[in-house]
């Protein structure tokens, strides 16, 4: 009978018997196997079951996440300061908004005033409150994790692995709900996206126009007056999304505030299901951590759902493209990440990384079928595009484009950065100055993120390192243009996770809770300028350091790997050719 060599176990472990053995050989006290192979990958064995104490510490958490996402309702209410048209809304469609407040109860109240940072009497004290309350939410997520990590570890059956996305996905809809009627408004974004919308809508202009032609007797333009509104900053692919949501929800202000948050909360689910099922094919032993990771994160929650970002609707397409890509659809793939850049040109950086996997996958076609096919990939590509932008090209022209990417890529101010903040220190030294510069410090940006877009293009071969390298652009960027806001995070963490490498997510989860002290510092009445050097500069510093004393403990205490005894082959040694010094040799390359 023909035994699979995957499977090739000594009988006499197997039946844990007792055989004499030569002298000088020990035989190992646990049996050893070698994975099968199903494609080429590994596939292990479940070897444990799932213990309900995971399942129900993992309930526990969710729980007492959801009730602190409660305790956050008087928070907002209290510490945004300004912005009262928006403030009443929701609080006018749903009375009973207000008797969750627990601030309104006069013991609860009494016993936070007794801490003086905590005052309730002020807008700081409930500023000071909502940052705790954040870091014991974070707490609460890293717990979580852990517990998912340590469940990840025994190998669990499909069965078991399928009981714990079902007890993670209803809390995470539980959390989404919570933020959906969240009374934080302190961005007007979601009021800007109904604006433009009506401006295509109602009164038939183009949202990409000058300033002047945006109407003051908008709906909404008395609600955002505090803001400087302009042409629309967004991807025409936006656009047309949010036309759909305006038209349905009339002429209240309310109804178009829940329309988006609702939209946020479908995708918020539907990204957290892709996630799972990404990082079940990537690396299923960080598949439930890395969920958890996104599913129940704070800063997503908030800005995702509450703030309702578009960036939310970004991730969707890009997840929707990692998630064809598996599936070896790779047209459907590209085709998502395409319509991912046209709702925010700075994918366009993304769609470079994607394209290895797709010329690699395209060198086992034939001649004829190889070009077809990219003609095919190229003309749909075109036709996506030109629907996308033509009915906003009208008066426009080509300064449509060059308007959004000088937006993205090289704008003229520093606003919540790095760059912002060494402009605010107001040093004398030349270089220094020289360096704050706007067009310098977009030069700086542009020469780092290019440097890893470029090593990425070289090394990238597989889906895995294309969610790597993008991930780190996006991190750069992040990190590095002259404007930085909180909601800038959102994408840069998903592919962080999507990676799976641990000082990836462990950066970019840092510098999601500085997002989060970014946004505790604008709900201040005077923005302080130098912020980014705690929400930035301080995570980037922690990472470092931390990244440097890692590796020096591994190399100095790690200890030397056992040897491995050499296996002598039939036929005497082989001389094998060197690699092709342009490129290194990955083991899921294959060869020419």
């Amino acid at each position: 009978m023909k035994q699979n060599p995957g499977e090739s176990v000594s009988r006499s472990l197997r039946a844990r018997g007792t055989h004499p053995a030569l002298i000088g050989v020990t035989l190992p006290t646990t049996p050893v196997t070698t994975p099968q192979l199903r494609n080429g990958t590994p596939q292990f064995v479940a070897r444990k079951h799932l213990s309900r104490g995971v399942l129900w510490k993992l309930i526990t958490l969710g729980l007492l996440l959801s009730l602190l996402s409660l305790a956050f309702y008087p928070l907002f209410a209290g510490a945004i300061s300004g912005h009262e048209a928006a403030k009443q809304v929701l609080p006018g469609l749903f009375p009973w908004l207000t008797r969750l407040f627990w601030t309104a109860w006069p013991p609860a109240a009494r016993a936070i005033n007794y801490v003086a940072i905590f005052n309730l009497s002020t807008p700081m004290g409930y500023a000071n409150l909502l940052l705790a309350g954040l870091a014991l939410a974070f707490a609460l997520q890293l717990l979580a994790a852990r517990v998912g990590r340590k469940a990840a570890r025994e190998r669990l059956a499909p069965r078991d692995a399928s009981r714990v996305f079902w007890t993670i996905l209803p809390l995470t809809a539980l959390l989404s709900v919570i933020f959906l009627f969240a009374p934080a408004v302190m961005w007007p974004q979601v009021f800007l996206y109904g604006l433009y919308g009506r401006m295509v809508t109602v009164f038939h202009v183009n949202p990409y126009g000058p300033s002047h032609l945006i109407l003051p007797g908008n709906l909404l333009y008395s609600v955002i007056t505090t803001w400087q509104v302009g042409p629309a900053p967004y991807g025409p692919l936006w656009l047309d999304l949010t036309l759909p949501v305006t038209l349905l929800a009339r002429d209240s202000v309310a109804n178009l505030l829940i329309g988006f948050r609702l939209f946020g909360v479908l995708v918020h689910l539907a990204n957290t299901f892709l996630l799972w099922q990404i990082l079940g094919r990537l690396r299923v032993e960080r598949r439930i951590a890395g969920t958890l990771l996104y599913a129940w994160n704070p800063v997503v929650l908030l800005l995702g759902i509450a703030e309702m970002h578009y960036e939310l609707v970004v991730i969707l397409f890009i997840l929707l493209a990692s998630y064809f890509y598996m599936r070896r659809a790779f047209l459907l793939g590209w085709v998502c990440v395409l319509l991912a850049a046209l709702m925010s040109p700075l994918c366009l950086l993304l769609l470079p990384l994607f394209f290895p996997v797709l010329w690699k996958e395209t060198r086992g076609m034939q001649g004829g079928q190889r070009a077809l096919w990219w003609l095919l990939l190229i003309g749909l590509s075109l036709i996506i595009a030109g629907l996308a932008y033509y009915p906003y090209w009208p008066g426009q022209g080509a300064a449509l484009i060059t308007t959004q990417l000088r937006q993205v890529f090289n704008p003229d101010t520093a606003i919540n950065s790095l760059d912002a903040a060494i402009q605010h220190l107001r040093l004398n030294a030349r270089a220094i100055a020289w360096l704050a510069a706007p067009l310098t410090w977009n030069i700086l940006a542009a020469i780092v993120a290019g440097s890893i877009l470029l090593l990425g293009i070289w090394l990238v071969d597989n889906l895995e390192l294309s969610l790597l390298f993008a991930g780190w652009v996006l991190l750069a960027m992040f990190a590095l243009s002259p404007q930085n806001w909180p909601w800038g995070v959102l994408l840069p963490l998903t592919l962080a996770i999507c990676s799976s490498s641990a000082r990836t997510v462990l950066l970019a989860f840092l510098l999601t809770t500085g997002a989060a002290l970014s946004y505790v510092f604008w709900l201040g009445q005077d923005v302080w300028a130098g912020q980014a050097l705690v929400t930035i500069g301080l995570p980037l510093v922690i990472w470092g350091w931390g990244f440097f004393f890692t590796s020096t403990w591994h190399m100095t205490r790690g200890g030397n790997p056992a040897p491995v005894p050499a296996v002598k082959t039939a036929g005497g040694p082989r001389l094998s050719h060197p690699s092709w010094p342009g490129r290194p040799t990955w083991p899921g390359r294959r060869e020419r």
